[in-house]
């Protein structure tokens, strides 16, 4: 079955990066397959390059939202695909064929709610690569899971519901907790799929994501699970990491 695939990119004043993330969407081998542009509202240009990607283009909307998440959502209900992905205005894909393994894997399997793979993070200090490859819905709570690395039906957003705009920061986050201690069936795909820029909002203000995202996990486990849970997690990973086994991967170039 060939699933249409429905990526969602968000974006506000991106010109200077939407066009490497669109190409990155274009080069992709799988058809049937839709870009869904919902930008905030820019004047920057933005909305020029993206009306370049006519061939590729489902829906496209340029209004003010009440953020990132709201803005996600807005995808959602416009996405006409079967498979949604959400790629950031400065993300793009590794390779031109990360979309054809994952749909593979849901043609393969239609019980499969959500396929998550991989992802190299770009930062300062250089490239690193970030596995999933451990994250379960016993762990997910203690741990984080990038939500660029991740493919869900769209029938998974009508199950457990779109993102919550309570969570400013970290919706993302709680979406994936729900997904995932819900009952999701869940799959890791041991490939790269993301090249994520660090910092954005999540690193714009630390302590505040830091506190929003304890407000989140508090919502899925009483306070003295989570602390004991947490303690064991750290342990945990910092004895993988003494075993040559850490979470960032550094990539040489």
């Amino acid at each position: 079955m060939s699933y249409l695939v429905s990526v969602i990119t968000v974006s506000y004043n991106a010109a200077k990066t939407v066009g490497a993330t669109l190409d990155s969407v274009r080069a992709q081998t799988w058809r049937p397959l839709e870009s869904v542009g919902v930008d905030g509202g820019s004047d920057d240009g933005t909305r020029d390059i993206v009306a370049r990607y006519a061939d590729i283009a489902g829906s496209v909307v340029s209004e003010p939202d009440r953020g990132i998440y709201d803005a996600m959502n807005k995808g959602i209900a416009l996405a006409r695909g079967d498979i949604l992905h959400f790629l950031n205005a400065d993300d793009r894909f590794v390779d031109e064929r990360v979309i054809a393994d994952v749909a593979q894997l849901f043609a393969a399997d239609p019980g499969l709610d959500l396929v998550y793979g991989d992802a190299v993070y770009l930062t300062p200090d250089g490239p690193f690569l970030r596995s999933y490859g451990r994250v379960t819905a016993r762990n997910l709570i203690y741990g984080d899971l990038c939500h660029q690395v991740v493919f869900a039906r769209k029938r998974v957003f009508d199950r457990f519901g779109n993102f919550n705009l309570d969570y400013r920061i970290n919706a993302d986050y709680d979406w994936m907790l729900r997904v995932f201690l819900g009952g999701a069936r869940v799959r890791h795909l041991p490939r790269r799929m993301v090249y994520f820029r660090t910092g954005g909002q999540h690193m714009a203000d630390a302590d505040f994501t830091g506190q929003e995202r304890l407000r989140v996990r508090l919502s899925h486990a009483s306070p003295w699970a989570l602390r004991a849970g947490m303690l064991a997690y750290r342990a945990r990973r910092k004895l993988r990491s003494l075993r040559g086994f850490p979470e960032l991967t550094p990539i040489q170039s």
